[in-house]
């Protein structure tokens, strides 16, 4: 036990050398339209969750709450996750869900019990595709650098 709570802390507390170079890694925005578009996106539909837990009581909101918070803050940060966060998040919460969605509602169209609401569909195709162009535009303009904080010479 004694060991584990010590590499835990030698983890996360480790004193650096003065001189130490750290390596990091960072996302790299190369289309700055996407970066903001991504940013825009993210704050609407974080927004708009937010208005549907406070005015409406639908606390059903709080998962995408999170979700959009921690993938906004890793893409304002920069962070070397980002990438990653915002391929995972466009797949599944826009390209699955609405592909669900869609097919759903289309079986539900075939079968006769429920009548064919265009608006719904459309939404869901467009919601699918702004799901495939966001991962393409990620996948072509997003890189991971190693960025290296170099010590300032002294001149003592």
């Amino acid at each position: 036990m004694r060991f584990f709570v010590s590499a835990v802390f030698g983890l996360f507390f480790r004193k650096q050398a003065k001189n130490e170079i750290t390596p990091m890694r960072k996302s790299i925005f190369t289309n700055t339209v996407f970066y903001w578009t991504i940013i825009s996106i993210l704050s609407a539909l974080f927004l708009w969750n937010l208005v549907l837990v406070v005015g409406y009581s639908q606390f059903l909101g709080l998962l995408p709450i999170a979700i959009q918070g921690t993938i906004l803050a890793l893409v304002v940060k920069k962070h070397e996750y980002a990438r990653s966060g915002i391929k995972i998040w466009a797949i599944l919460f826009l390209i699955v869900s609405s592909s669900l969605k869609l097919v759903g509602g289309l079986f539900g169209y075939v079968a006769g019990s429920v009548t064919g609401n265009l608006e719904s569909y459309s939404l869901s195709a467009v919601s699918i595709l702004v799901g495939i162009a966001i991962v393409y535009y990620t996948n072509k303009t997003v890189r991971i650098d190693i960025i290296t904080d170099e010590p300032e010479a002294s001149y003592t």
